[in-house]
């Protein structure tokens, strides 16, 4: 399966992001992502705070600690950080 980097059209930011409907997918770990509190079903990306570099989705649901590249390709979503850290979320 070829991965979403080597096909993108474009990035996005993680605002973007916003009112979608996605579903955890798998994540390549590390220790600038938190995913402690990821429901394992569908969700709705409902608030995106930035506190400096640190980006906080849905008050604390998916903490980052640096904003990553947002790309979005068939339905799959990725978010590539600096530190190879990565998250993929599919789009319901």
């Amino acid at each position: 399966m070829a991965t979403v980097e080597a096909h993108h059209q474009r990035s996005a930011s993680v605002e973007q992001l916003l009112g979608r409907h996605v579903r955890y997918q798998k994540h390549k770990p590390g220790r600038h992502l938190l995913l402690e509190r990821l429901p394992l079903g569908s969700f709705q990306i409902e608030t995106v705070h930035r506190f400096g570099e640190r980006v906080v989705l849905n008050d604390g649901l998916i903490v980052m600690e640096n904003a990553p590249t947002v790309m979005e390709r068939g339905g799959r979503i990725a978010l590539l950080f600096a530190t190879g850290e990565e998250l993929y979320l599919k789009a319901e």
